[in-house]
């Protein structure tokens, strides 16, 4: 099954932009969110009954089916997570939804919203990037207490973003001598730099996202001409007395040799390589987070 492609075809509403799937079933709100990062789904309604053992063990019932991970309903909250596997259709969620409505319909349980815990009509909000079941009234009374975001500290970000960079410069350094290729610390290097970001400058927001990335870039060369530096000035005393200034101050001339240049090339290619490919989802949702923060809105 394709993310959220074809709720539609059941009668819901797709918000790509927050990963979500809403609509009604005989009632009841549901909400789907789109896990990217584990490739499942979550669905949610809230719901309150007078027994709260007969619905968890209705839903512990569905985890025998074979696209089922776990069922939970703690505090008015039904939570079921889905795997998204190929035989999974849009369908399997349309009966889903209608078998948990018709059953909260015979047994007595009425929406409610999880907050105030009290049996009324909920909608569909976002704080902050988090879609969330609730009533018109807990969503005006915790929004309106809502601090205001942090104030990022761009000096200090920069600083806590080199300072991480120089443990990614020490992993590259030590895979470096050992004789393997670092290419796995291209995305140690990008998370040290978002860490440190966030750490000394408050948190992390677009601005320093991509500052930190870039940091981990240039970094990451540096780290390459560190172990080449190293490297030779070892080669190098083999033969004369060379001191690491000195080792360091060749590194252009040997980079004059196309076999030296060449490795060099395949090391940052391959660091690089990992940095865009392991780091992609990690920066995707450190972006997704920082474009949110602050957002609060209703959706359906």
């Amino acid at each position: 099954m394709k993310k959220l492609q074809g709720f539609e075809d059941i009668g819901l509403t797709v918000d790509h932009s927050h990963q979500i799937a809403y609509g009604r079933k005989n009632g009841y709100t549901f909400l789907i969110h789109y896990l990217s990062n584990q490739r499942q789904y979550t669905l949610v309604t809230t719901v309150k009954g007078d027994n709260e053992d007969i619905l968890s063990t209705y839903l512990h019932s569905l985890d025998q089916e074979n696209f089922i991970n776990w069922t939970n309903y703690k505090e008015e909250t039904l939570m079921i997570n889905v795997k998204n596997t190929k035989e999974l259709s849009v369908y399997d969620f349309d009966t889903l939804m209608n078998n948990i409505s018709s059953f909260c319909q015979m047994n007595g349980y009425e929406a409610a919203c999880h907050q105030c815990h009290e049996k009324k009509p909920v909608n569909i909000y976002s704080i902050s990037g988090n879609s969330v079941l609730m009533c018109e009234d807990c969503y005006q009374k915790i929004t309106s207490s809502l601090p205001d975001p942090q104030p990022v500290n761009t000096p200090m970000g920069v600083l806590g973003a080199l300072a991480g960079s120089l443990i990614g410069v020490i992993v590259w350094v030590v895979i470096y001598k050992l004789g393997y290729i670092a290419g796995i610390t291209g995305f140690i290097m990008a998370v040290c730099c978002f860490k440190g970001y966030e750490l000394l400058g408050g948190r992390i927001d677009k601005k320093g996202l991509y500052i930190a990335l870039i940091i981990a870039v240039v970094m990451l060369a540096f780290a390459e001409m560190i172990a080449l530096g190293l490297e030779i000035h070892s080669a190098m005393n083999d033969y004369y007395e060379v001191n690491i200034l000195q080792a360091f101050g060749l590194i252009p001339l040997f980079l004059s040799e196309g076999e030296v240049i060449g490795g060099v090339v395949i090391d940052l290619l391959s660091g690089y390589l990992f940095m865009a490919i392991a780091s992609f989802s990690y920066v995707k949702a450190i972006h997704q987070a920082v474009k949110t923060e602050g957002v609060n809105e209703r959706i359906g």
